[in-house]
């Protein structure tokens, strides 16, 4: 199956999404229903995965954003930064239909992101990190894409925890 990765289109048809299981209608209201309102507000921009006949496979949408950390320095960061936060592109959303997930759509969408971060945004903006609030059970994939997990007991104990990739290091 031939995949095309862009951003959404005001035209494009986002319906016959299927993630499978009912505590993804979140991610699905989203895609059908907002994304393409945060778009246009330039809140943030969704890129979509397209099959042969234009039906959407999966998405991704990225933002700015940033790392809170508590006032915890982040592993690797050995500079005397003293802010509490630290500048990220912020994974907001990361939906893969249930149809698609053999492939690695939603690894090739996440170095999708880290590809505009690294190419476009750090070269002209402050910007160290790409963060993912990670539903637990999508931890793992997370790791696998080489995020880190937020190492503070707080962190650990959230239902979506904070991990990043620090940028400096790809």
């Amino acid at each position: 199956m031939e995949i095309t990765v862009r951003k959404i289109e005001p035209g494009d048809k986002l319906t016959g999404f299927s993630l499978g299981d009912h505590k993804f209608t979140p991610l699905k209201t989203f895609l059908q229903k907002h994304a393409k309102q945060y778009q246009d507000g330039f809140l943030a921009t969704t890129y979509g995965a397209f099959d042969e006949k234009n039906k959407i496979c999966a998405y991704i949408t990225i933002l700015c954003g940033e790392v809170l950390t508590d006032g915890d320095q982040l592993v690797g960061t050995e500079i005397d930064y003293r802010y509490s936060t630290y500048p990220a592109v912020k994974i907001a959303r990361l939906a893969v239909d249930s149809e698609s997930r053999k492939g690695n759509i939603g690894r090739q969408l996440v170095e999708l992101a880290l590809g505009i971060a690294t190419e476009y945004i750090c070269p002209h903006v402050g910007c160290r990190f790409v963060m993912v609030d990670s539903k637990k059970d999508a931890v793992k994939f997370y790791e696998k894409c080489g995020f880190t997990m937020l190492d503070t007991e707080a962190n650990h104990k959230r239902p979506s925890p904070v991990m990043y990739v620090d940028l400096s290091k790809i």
